[in-house]
């Protein structure tokens, strides 16, 4: 049977009450196999459909995903955070070591769970019995919710598992679509095509838009959570003039219920960074103590100095990108290390350790912050050419926030320049390497610094861009083998 399968929602809600047994050997990371259920029984009600959710959240902070992977994948594969060693968590991704044959699973199948657990979700929601005005509005909301997970959940398969969107206008293999409950053993798809898996996910943002409350939501997606995420899907789309369309809306939204930028003494506290759910995390997940999502798997602890000390920053970010700017906030956020065989060592704060917490594997994640948002707004107006006033609007605040000399009022604002930007701000949050590689830029990791990379990255790692074939990882060996329907469907050069 492949892969693309329905699991059992009671395997889930076990596995998120109880958690994985985590253990330091990069061996023993991937999932076991768990029970299946083929017949992705439907919701019968709102109190199950929140447990329900409850599961899939627990999925996404979990190290397979948001908890670790998904949050270093876009920064160990770019110049700005390198792994700390060659055996690291991190390094086979920041090596391009990654091959057909050796490639983790873990990202397809963790997914693609979520995926069917949402489409068995989202089966019966509708039918859901309900009494009052409170109930629907309810019921809305967690099928908004589910929305979002899933076009969350395909939109990362898409940038990981096929080509940037502009490369070809989306005409290169995506992955496969799957939204029918129950999902037949024998089923055996094809990958759709990237503008497919596109139009898509951004269907399923724009519907929960519709759906969603605007309230605050701890460690949920509310309706500016889920505009962030389709206006992120139409900039990597190239769609700009969505894209600045829909980041104003949610700016102004979110905005008008509390959300607000950190200021520049806010930003480099540590307090700031270990508090939970502050005015600036539209999306934060939780790490809660006792669960699979924390510990020494949980990034938080891959980050520290004193913990695991997997990735760090390069010198191509604290040297070359930062210079002599060490008032900027952002460089404020970083630690230098003078112990004994780390001297000079840089390391992120911005997993720090919740209050309360010994171990700094239980730090929260923040995926989604309002300054991306305004990012997203600078970089989509940047690019539209005649929109150079809201392209300064949204970019000075998180340029002057950094240092206030970094002002662009009375500039052009060009591309280069928001990417630089978005560079210093979300550095160490999964992103650099998405933003070079889908605006055809190189990716250059430079030698003869204080702290070089490593030796061991593959030739063509050293600098890269879209045409690179690696910048796609490899559809796992074990969905190859079980799904003969992919089998002319593999990524070129694997």
């Amino acid at each position: 049977m492949n892969i693309i399968k329905k699991i059992s929602i009671a395997s889930m809600l076990f596995v998120m009450l109880l958690g994985f047994n985590s253990c330091n050997d990069w061996l023993d990371l991937e999932p076991s196999n768990r029970p299946i259920n083929e017949t992705g029984s439907p919701v019968t009600s709102l109190n199950e459909a929140n447990a329900r959710l409850n599961a899939l959240y627990a999925m996404l902070r979990s190290y397979y995903l948001y908890g670790a992977r998904m949050t270093y994948y876009g920064d160990a594969l770019s110049e700005d955070m390198q792994a700390n060693g060659s055996t690291k968590r991190t390094s086979s991704y920041y090596q391009f070591s990654i091959t057909k044959d050796n490639a983790p699973s873990t990202f397809w199948t963790n997914y693609y769970e979520i995926i069917n657990n949402v489409n068995a979700l989202l089966t019966g929601i509708d039918a859901v019995p309900v009494f009052t005005e409170a109930d629907i509005l309810t019921r809305n909301d967690y099928k908004g919710q589910a929305l979002t997970v899933r076009a969350l959940a395909y939109f990362d398969l898409t940038r990981l598992y096929g080509y940037p969107y502009q490369k070809d206008n989306g005409a290169s293999l995506g992955v496969p679509i799957r939204d029918e409950n129950p999902v037949n053993p024998d089923y055996k798809p094809t990958r759709s095509t990237v503008a497919q898996c596109y139009e898509y996910f951004i269907k399923d943002l724009a519907d929960a838009v519709a759906l969603l409350k605007s309230d605050k939501n701890n460690g949920r997606f509310n309706k500016w959570a889920a505009m962030q995420l389709l206006s992120r899907a139409y900039l990597y789309k190239g769609d700009d003039t969505n894209a600045l369309a829909t980041a104003k809306e949610a700016v102004a939204g979110a905005e008008a219920k509390g959300y607000k930028l950190w200021t520049a003494s806010e930003y480099t506290a540590a307090s700031a960074w270990s508090a939970e759910f502050g005015t600036e995390s539209l999306w934060e997940l939780p790490i809660m103590t006792g669960e699979t999502a924390g510990g020494n798997e949980n990034i938080g602890y891959l980050v520290y100095a004193s913990g695991y000390d997997d990735i760090v920053l390069s010198d191509d970010w604290t040297v070359k990108l930062m210079g002599d700017q060490t008032d900027d906030a952002r460089y404020k956020c970083i630690i230098n290390v003078t112990s004994s065989g780390k001297a000079g060592r840089r390391y992120l704060w911005k997993y720090s350790r919740q209050s309360g917490e010994s171990n700094y594997g239980y730090g929260n994640v923040r995926v989604l912050r309002l300054s991306e948002l305004y990012l997203i707004a600078a970089e989509a107006a940047a690019r539209l050419g005649n929109q150079n006033a809201d392209a300064v609007k949204y970019l000075d605040p998180i340029a002057k926030r950094g240092l206030e000399t970094n002002t662009v009022e009375g500039t052009t604002v060009t591309l280069d320049r928001v990417l630089q930007e978005r560079r210093k701000e979300l550095v160490g949050e999964g992103h650099r390497f998405f933003d070079a590689i889908r605006n055809h830029k190189h990716i250059t990791r430079s030698q003869g610094l204080t702290f070089p990379h490593l030796p061991t990255i593959q030739q063509e790692g050293w600098d890269f861009d879209w045409s690179y074939y690696k910048v796609a990882l490899p559809i796992p060996k074990s969905e190859m083998d079980s799904n003969s329907s992919l089998k002319d469907q593999q990524n070129p050069g694997y």
